[in-house]
């Protein structure tokens, strides 16, 4: 078994409810740069500390959790789970390890497939480029 690597456009799905940015305009990223939390607290996924905290778990101790992806016949890949650490990975150029959701790809991703949905919480589609890593298993 090896390590592929490589670098692909995938799609990440987020709503107001599982992101700051989505909520407020502003990235958690870029607003904090020094925190203290006990480690007992917890966080939503669309408040200040989350993506920070989930960065600096990133650097540690999930540095290689997976996040699962569907290739597309289009030539990109949408996140089925991680869409958070998927999109600090992007934004911090961190290597996330992938695992493929299913192995038949997809006719095409939710933005070429010009999927629309008329919900007012239900996220924002867009692009974001990963440096991935996946086992190639033969």
């Amino acid at each position: 078994m090896s390590r592929i690597k490589s670098k692909i456009e995938a799609v990440v799905t987020l709503s107001p409810s599982t992101c700051y940015y989505m909520k407020t305009g502003k990235c958690s990223l870029n607003v904090v740069t020094d925190y203290y939390v006990s480690a007992s607290s917890k966080t939503a996924a669309n408040e200040l500390l989350f993506c920070p905290r989930l960065y600096s778990a990133m650097r540690g101790r999930e540095k290689m959790k997976p996040i699962s992806v569907t290739p597309c016949e289009c030539g990109h890949a949408e996140v089925v789970s991680g869409h958070q650490r998927a999109c600090i990975a992007s934004q911090k150029g961190i290597e996330m390890s992938i695992s493929l959701a299913a192995k038949k790809p997809k006719a095409n991703c939710p933005i070429c497939g010009g999927q629309l949905t008329f919900e007012k919480n239900s996220g924002e589609n867009r692009f974001i480029r990963l440096k991935v890593s996946a086992d190639d298993e033969q």
